[in-house]
């Protein structure tokens, strides 16, 4: 392949559920400077625009909808003709605004579809009968069964450790200037604060002094300096985790630090008297190792039966959030709810996702590009076919093409029972532009400034591997 050939231009993104890693796109050796820095330059740009945007699980698929994708791709191919392609770093650019709506548009379609493919399903949203004392929230899968209500009844919260300290009079000092060390561990890992205390320095100065040393640390501790009704001043130290777990009944604890670096001999580590007994007044001094709330578990029934945890927020079945705020009288009742809320929030993502990518087509900065007009049409003839539909089930197109949704529509067909009749148009709707998504997405290039250079033999179509490589391989960053 010579130079002048098409470029190969490949995004390769690795996802996991933990792990979004780039492993680079590949490139055939450019030896023009400005074509490599025209590159780096998209590449730039698609990191800033998508590259922090997290995946959805269709993001993920099997081999067997590869094998599709692959097919679609082929046949996109086949029927192609050959393209003198458009590589200018606005083409690019545009092209990747188009892949990257045009995914997102198939993923909210998809997230809104029935487990079959079919229908029009809408987020589920979770009920409290208290959510004064409990919240909940639905996290499962807007395509799964709906799940039973059940009852929770919360005997005892999850609660923190808190140590508070000696309150002392802020304007004397408690200890003599000089240098103190105590060890603080948490999370099994052990951490050695060191400060030095100046002869101008109070006890308020010096718990001050300590709290903004454990806050900078963040070692999963907040410190602050307490005041009592006479004026009096205690350092108060609050865990952020909550809960026990094991046989060891606190989350972190201090202690005295005894180690000093020497070059004496004969010095035995954790046995300088002095340092230890300085170390040892200042704890005591202070009241740093005073624990005033020792942790607990959270205590509580689901449906009678009896459980605990380590925190206030629990996950019941991967398909309930549930945070408990205080304790129950009575059982909770949390249940699943289709309302009007949370249908127009499913059908406004829809919407929006539709508009974001209509947008691009709309920019008349893009209208210097010929496919652009191409698209507008395709855009314009889905809305010709839907738009009475959608007017008519609380889906208004302004004059621009942009959709809004009309909730007071949607209220009153949930209120008078013809809220499948919303579905039913929808679901068409839905269908349509997801299709042209997938379109886009399988070959974006399609409409930048493309010349033809050869037409394929409409009798006997034939792959081009150098053609395929131009645009339809383009930016498959989301499959693994």
């Amino acid at each position: 392949m010579t130079k002048n050939a098409l470029h190969i231009i490949i995004f390769v993104q690795i996802n996991t559920i933990y792990i979004r890693k780039w492993i680079s796109f590949f490139l055939e050796i450019i030896t023009d400077k400005e074509v490599t820095v025209m590159i780096s330059s998209v590449y730039s740009y698609y990191l800033a625009q998508y590259g922090h945007k997290t995946n959805s699980k269709y993001d993920t698929h099997t081999k067997a909808q590869l094998k599709n994708t692959y097919g679609r791709v082929l046949k996109s191919n086949s029927q192609t003709p050959t393209y003198k392609t458009d590589m200018s770093e606005a083409a690019q650019k545009y092209a990747i605004d188009l892949k990257e709506n045009a995914r997102e548009l198939s993923n909210i379609a998809n997230e809104l579809s029935g487990s079959d493919g079919h229908g029009m399903v809408f987020k589920k949203s979770a009920v409290s009968s208290n959510p004064q004392s409990v919240t909940a929230e639905y996290i499962g899968d807007s395509t799964s069964p709906d799940s039973s209500s059940f009852e929770i009844d919360v005997k005892q919260l999850a609660t923190s450790q808190i140590n508070t300290g000696n309150f002392l009079q802020p304007n004397n000092r408690a200890v003599e200037p000089g240098d103190y060390s105590f060890d603080l561990n948490i999370n099994n890992l052990t951490y050695e604060f060191q400060f030095t205390v100046d002869e101008e320095e109070s006890n308020s100065d010096i718990q001050n002094k300590l709290a903004r040393l454990i806050n900078r640390s963040n070692i999963g501790l907040a410190a602050n300096v307490n005041e009592d009704s006479l004026g009096n001043t205690a350092l108060s130290i609050v865990s952020d985790m909550t809960g026990i777990s094991g046989i060891k009944p606190t989350i972190f604890n201090i202690s005295p630090n005894n180690d000093i670096q020497t070059n004496n001999p004969d010095f035995v580590e954790g046995f300088d008297e002095p340092t230890m007994k300085n170390n040892t007044n200042f704890i005591n001094a202070f009241g740093l190792d005073r624990v005033s709330q020792y942790p607990s578990n959270a205590i509580f029934s689901i449906n009678g039966e009896e459980r605990s945890s380590a925190s206030n927020d629990i996950t019941i079945n991967k398909a309930f959030a549930i945070n408990f705020n205080s304790t129950t009288e009575e059982p909770v009742t949390i249940s699943l709810r289709e309302d009007t809320d949370s249908i127009t929030e499913s059908i406004g993502e829809l919407v929006s996702g539709y508009n974001r990518l209509f947008s691009i087509a709309a920019d008349k900065e893009n209208d210097k590009f010929e496919g652009n007009a191409k698209l507008k049409k395709e855009f314009s003839r889905i809305m010709k076919d839907y738009q009475p539909q959608l007017e008519k089930n609380g889906l208004t197109v302004d004059s621009s093409g942009t959709i809004e949704v009309n909730k007071a529509v949607i209220q009153k067909a949930a209120s008078d029972g013809t809220l499948s009749d919303v579905f039913n148009a929808l679901d068409s709707f839905k269908k349509s532009i997801q299709r042209k998504a997938d379109d886009i997405s399988i070959n974006p290039m399609n409409y930048v400034n493309n010349k033809i250079v050869a037409y394929k033999n409409p009798h006997k179509p034939v792959n081009d591997p150098y053609n395929l490589s131009a645009y339809s391989g383009m930016m498959f960053n989301g499959y693994i």
